[in-house]
C-alpha cells in the first residue's frame, strides 16, 4: 500500500511538471503558429476572403445639428442647436483590383463603399425627416487650383464664394448679393432647410437652370473645381451632397502587407496612392517627413496579431489624412471573448507641446486660432486633405477649448459616446467592437457687404457628427470562439487540469504516505521499506 503511495506521489509530480511544461513551452508556440496561419493574407486562404468582403456590414450612424434659432443667430444671436439621430446605413465593403507582389509580402487593392440605408434600426427616424443645418455648399471654400504638392507650403489662390466678395469694390456687391441670389435659390439665411437622404447622397440643388450672366460664371466656376460634394447635372444644374462621392467609389489605392515574413505587421499599410507619406501637412525645416505626414498603421478592419498591453495602436483614415494613435486602456470583453482596450482623444492633443505643430496649418480667413496659428485644443483643419475649410473636431465637441464650446448652445459631450473606443482580440488582432467617430464644423462669420452674413459672429458652427463602427455578430462571434477561444480553453483545461490533478495526486498521497508512516510507527511494526 506504501508503495502505491510513493507511486502516486511521483505521478503526481510527472503530471504537474508536464502540466506546466506544455501550458509555457508546447502550447505557446504552436498557438502562436495557428494564430500566424489565421491572420496572414495569403491567396485563396479564409482570411483572404473575409478581408476581401468584409462578412458582416459597418454601421454607419449620422446624427445632425438641427439650427433651432435661425432668425436670432442671423441677428446676432448665439446659435443653438440639437442633436437629431442616429440615422444609420449599412456600409459594406469590397476590394478590388486585387494583386499581391511575386514574394507574398503586399497586396495591391482599391475598395469601394456602398450605403444602404437600415430603415429598422433607424426607426422613429427617417430619411426624409425635416432638419435646418448650416448651408456648407454656400460657406464652403469651393476647391479650386488646389495642388497638393505645395502644402507644407502653400495654397494657390483658394477662395470660397463669400470671401471672394470681400475683394470687390463696394459699388459691386450689391450686385454680387444678387448673383448669389440666382446661385443659391434666394436663400433668406445662412441655413438649409433640406432631408437627411438630400443632404448626405440625393444632394440640395443650387446654379439651377437656366442661369446667366454672372451666376453662370460662378456657377461654371463651382462645377470646374470638380469637388467630391458637388455634381453636375446634363443640362449644367448642381447639387451638393456631403457623401454621395463615397458611395460606390473607392478612395485611392492602398498597398498593405500581407505578414507573409512578419506577421506582426498584417494589415499595415504601406503606400497609399503611390507613396510611402503624406503630402497634406506641413514637413520638417529641410523638408523631410515630418510626424504629421507619416503613413502609420492599418485601416482600423484588421490588427496586428499577438497585441501587449505597452503597445499602441495606429490607425491611418484616408477621410481625413492622417494616422491616429490609439493607446492601450485596459483589459475588456465583448460577449465573452476577453479584449484589449483603446481609445484616444487624439483632437485634443495637437500643437507644440505635442511635437505634431505640422499639423497647424492655419488656412481658414479670420478663424478663431491662438497666436501661433494653431487652432484652440480640440480642432483639426481639414482644408489640405478635403480642400474645402472643414474643421475636425470630437462630437459635442468634446474636450475642445472653451474658445468654441462657449458659442454654441445644445451640446451634450459624454465620454462614453463621443470617444473612439475599440476592442481588439489581442491574440489575432481582429477588433470585436468600436468604431471611428468625429464631428464636421465650419467657420460661420460675417463677410463684408454680404448681406445674410452681417450680423453674424464668428463661430464653430458644427454640422454633423459620424459614428462608422462594428461590433461582431453572431457569426463572426461563433467563428472567434471556434478558431481560437474555445481552442485557447481547452489547452487551459489541459495544462490546469494536469497540474490541479497532479497536485492533489501528490499531496493527497504524500498526506496518505505520512499517515501509514506514522501508523507503522506507533505499532512498533517492521521497517516500512522491507518487503515481507
Amino acid at each position: 500500500m506504501i508503495h502505491l503511495s510513493l507511486f502516486g506521489i511521483i505521478g503526481g509530480v510527472v503530471l504537474t511538471t508536464l502540466g506546466l511544461i506544455m501550458g509555457f513551452v508546447v502550447f505557446p508556440p504552436v498557438i502562436d503558429m495557428k494564430v500566424k496561419e489565421s491572420v496572414q493574407l495569403l491567396e485563396d486562404s479564409d482570411q483572404y476572403y473575409r478581408w476581401e468582403a468584409l462578412p458582416q456590414a459597418l454601421d454607419f450612424k449620422v446624427y445632425f445639428f438641427n439650427v433651432t434659432n435661425v432668425d436670432e443667430i442671423q441677428n446676432g444671436g448665439k446659435p443653438r442647436v440639437a442633436e437629431v439621430g442616429p440615422y444609420i446605413y449599412s456600409q459594406y465593403r469590397r476590394k478590388h483590383n486585387v494583386q499581391f507582389s511575386d514574394d507574398k509580402t503586399t497586396i495591391t487593392y482599391t475598395q469601394t463603399q456602398k450605403y444602404y440605408f437600415n430603415a429598422e434600426a433607424s426607426a422613429p427616424r427617417k430619411q426624409n425627416d425635416k432638419i435646418i443645418l448650416l448651408n456648407m455648399v454656400m460657406n464652403e471654400h469651393i476647391r479650386n487650383n488646389f495642388d497638393r504638392s505645395k502644402i507644407g507650403g502653400r495654397l494657390r489662390d483658394f477662395q470660397s464664394i463669400l470671401q471672394r466678395a470681400e475683394t470687390e469694390s463696394t459699388a459691386n456687391l450689391g450686385f454680387i448679393n444678387g448673383e448669389l441670389n440666382r446661385v443659391f435659390n434666394r436663400p433668406d439665411s445662412m441655413f438649409v432647410k433640406t432631408t437627411p437622404k438630400e443632404f448626405l447622397f440625393d444632394g440640395i440643388p443650387f446654379c439651377i437652370k437656366p442661369v446667366i450672366g454672372i451666376a453662370a460664371i460662378i456657377c461654371k466656376q463651382i462645377a470646374d473645381a470638380k469637388s467630391n460634394t458637388v455634381t453636375q447635372f446634363d443640362d449644367g444644374s448642381l447639387k451638393f451632397a456631403l457623401f454621395n462621392y463615397k458611395n460606390n467609389s473607392h478612395d485611392g489605392v492602398f498597398i498593405v502587407n500581407t505578414g507573409y515574413r512578419d506577421p506582426l505587421k498584417t494589415g499595415k499599410i504601406e503606400f497609399w496612392n503611390g507613396h510611402s507619406s503624406l503630402k497634406n501637412w506641413l514637413n520638417n525645416p529641410g523638408g523631410s517627413t515630418s510626424i504629421c505626414n507619416m503613413i502609420n498603421g492599418t485601416d482600423a478592419s484588421s490588427f496586428p496579431p499577438f497585441r501587449k498591453r505597452d503597445e499602441d495602436l495606429f490607425i491611418f483614415s484616408s477621410d481625413i489624412c492622417r494616422s491616429v494613435k490609439l493607446v492601450y486602456y485596459k483589459e475588456g470583453e465583448y460577449r465573452n471573448i476577453p479584449s484589449f482596450q483603446y481609445r484616444t482623444l487624439f483632437l485634443n492633443q495637437i500643437g507644440q507641446e505635442y511635437g505634431n505643430e505640422c499639423f497647424c496649418i492655419n488656412q481658414i480667413p479670420k478663424a478663431i486660432v491662438q497666436k501661433n496659428g494653431c487652432l484652440f485644443r480640440g480642432a483639426l483643419d481639414l482644408t489640405s486633405c478635403l480642400n474645402a475649410n472643414i474643421i475636425a473636431t470630437n462630437p459635442h465637441f468634446l474636450g475642445a477649448s472653451p474658445e468654441y464650446t462657449s458659442l454654441i448652445d445644445g451640446f451634450e459631450p459624454d465620454f462614453r459616446k463621443h470617444q473612439i473606443l475599440i476592442d481588439v482580440e489581442p491574440h489575432t488582432g481582429i477588433p470585436l467592437r468600436g468604431g471611428k467617430r468625429i464631428q464636421f464644423n465650419m467657420f460661420l462669420r460675417k463677410v463684408d457687404s454680404i448681406s445674410l452674413t452681417k450680423n453674424l459672429k464668428t463661430t464653430l458652427f458644427p454640422v454633423v457628427w459620424i459614428d462608422e463602427g462594428i461590433e461582431l455578430n453572431d457569426e463572426m462571434v461563433n467563428l472567434v470562439n471556434k478558431s481560437l477561444i474555445n481552442v485557447l480553453f481547452y489547452l487551459d483545461l489541459v495544462q490546469w487540469g494536469s497540474v490541479v490533478i497532479g497536485c492533489l495526486l501528490g499531496v493527497s498521497c504524500t498526506v496518505w504516505f505520512l499517515i501509514k508512516k506514522k501508523k507503522l510507527r506507533s505499532q512498533s511494526v517492521e521497517p516500512i521499506f522491507m518487503i515481507k
